[in-house]
């Protein structure tokens, strides 16, 4: 991978962690959309080249925020969750589970779960690990094992599985 920022006399934040800012990405993609600022000009130029084919792009994907925001504020308020596991978490940007579930009860414990690795690098380099939220790398099918070491999360305690966005990165694999 490449450590090379695309954009000209903008801070390197990627530089060493193996994230490559001269290809665009569609979790970078998503969190441009969001008014997030951890993506790249690379994904700025994909991100209105879609915009431009899909009009209303920008406007789903945040309505989709909020209702997440909405789903998160009911099961740690009114259902009680103290635990989230979230598959599919894409990169860190505003109003993630955790912030969400945090301000209805701080003692919320979160995984977030991803296969792909520059989910992971983002979450490191950004330095989102903190009290009660890990990150994990798993594979399609292994979330539980890999996760089952990882506490905050107490199996035998409720808790909510969200699967917010990994639907729309299936592929017919067996």
């Amino acid at each position: 991978m490449t450590d090379v920022s695309s954009t000209p006399g903008e801070p390197d934040a990627a530089a060493g962690t193996g994230i490559d800012t001269t290809v665009s990405h569609s979790a970078r993609i998503w969190d441009y959309w969001l008014g997030g600022k951890d993506n790249y000009q690379v994904d700025r130029e994909v991100g209105d080249r879609i915009e431009e084919m899909l009009p209303d792009i920008v406007r789903q994907a945040r309505e989709d925020r909020l209702f997440l925001g909405r789903v998160v504020r009911y099961l740690a308020g009114e259902a009680g969750i103290r635990q989230f596991l979230d598959i599919g978490t894409g990169l860190p940007t505003a109003d993630n589970t955790h912030q969400v579930a945090q301000r209805v009860a701080p003692e919320c414990k979160i995984v977030y779960v991803d296969n792909d690795p520059l989910v992971l690098a983002h979450a490191r380099a950004l330095g989102r690990a903190r009290r009660g939220i890990d990150h994990a790398l798993a594979a399609r099918g292994h979330v539980v094992r890999r996760t089952r070491g990882d506490r905050p999360v107490r199996w035998r305690r409720p808790e909510a599985m969200m699967r917010h966005h990994d639907i729309t990165h299936a592929t017919r694999h067996p």
